[in-house]
């Protein structure tokens, strides 16, 4: 079998006999047999209970769970992953919802389990897939569900430029010295972004290794919706090609990508200056709650999208 890349992303996650037992009695309603075995994934930023569970009668199923005790987002997080879930059609590339609850306080999903590892970056046969299915999902969420309502991807990019705008010097001393922050290149292909992040497709945003599962058929399901955004239909592709970002790959990629067609190529410069600046200063912060590992994450990653940057403006 081929070997999964190591994930970026690995928080401290909630172990299922931890969270509460109301809720794990619901489990055990929805799924009409007892768990009688739970196996954390690795993987992803939240604090929230992830798990494959089997059940007495040989079944298995997908939980996912968090409080706010766990941190006060993530519930959140999971509620708008569960509207989208509950308004898309059922297709191969994603896992069906089977199952809600939210007590206003602990909120939880049952899905189906899906038999699959993380992809291998190195296998080029992986990369095409996963390339494969986040183009033919764009297609699908292309337009937007209309039942659907969801954050828009320029809001996220004016979060990015009010972290710059907003950063305490001490901040502002953690971006790499050949980024002036001052610079007015820099603040005008800022502003401009949250128009180029403007559309009418429903992003998934986070196609990160730890959220793509490939099953042993090669067919490929991407998981974990809590990021959702309307966005441009280049979106996703860029998300997925950021594996990439400090190398030409990521160029190679986005050139490749039909809905590159007649998109300004200083739109993704702009997308890695914003998303790279916002992820190094926030690395200086304190981790948020139950998120040990956040600062660290931020910081690796931010780098990597700012050298993506430098190098394109220095080509």
């Amino acid at each position: 079998m081929t070997s999964a890349s190591p994930l970026r992303a690995v928080g401290v996650r909630a172990e299922y006999a931890s969270i509460p037992p109301n809720v794990r009695e619901w489990v055990d309603g929805e799924l009409g047999s007892p768990v009688v075995h739970a196996a954390t994934q690795p993987g992803g930023m939240s604090p929230g209970c992830a798990a494959r569970l089997r059940l007495a009668n040989g079944s298995r199923a997908f939980v996912k769970a968090a409080g706010t005790s766990l941190n006060p987002n993530t519930p959140d997080l999971f509620r708008a992953e569960t509207a989208v879930l509950s308004v898309l059609e059922p297709v191969e590339w994603r896992a069906t919802l089977r199952a809600t609850y939210d007590d206003g306080d602990w909120v939880a999903m049952i899905l189906d389990d899906v038999d699959g590892r993380h992809p291998n970056w190195a296998d080029p046969a992986d990369v095409d897939r996963v390339l494969a299915a986040v183009e033919e999902q764009t297609h699908e969420l292309t337009p937007l569900p209309r039942a659907l309502e969801i954050t828009a991807a320029a809001e996220q990019a004016l979060k990015w430029a009010a972290t710059l705008q907003n950063a305490a010097p001490e901040e502002l001393a953690a971006l790499p010295d050949w980024l002036d922050p001052e610079a007015e290149s820099l603040r005008q292909l800022l502003a401009r972004l949250p128009a180029w992040l403007s559309g009418g497709t429903l992003c998934h945003w986070d196609v990160r290794n730890d959220n793509l599962l490939i099953r042993p058929d090669g067919s490929v399901v991407i998981v974990d919706w809590g990021m959702a955004r309307e966005g441009p239909t280049w979106g996703d592709t860029a998300v997925f090609a950021l594996e990439w970002a400090e190398t030409p790959r990521f160029d190679e990629i986005m050139g490749g990508s039909p809905f590159m067609a007649g998109v300004d190529d200083e739109v993704l410069t702009a997308f890695l200056l914003g998303i790279g600046i916002h992820l190094t200063l926030m690395s200086t912060r304190p981790p948020p709650p139950g998120l040990p590992t956040m600062p660290a994450f931020r910081r690796v990653e931010g780098a990597r999208f700012l050298q993506g940057a430098r190098r394109r403006l220095e080509a």
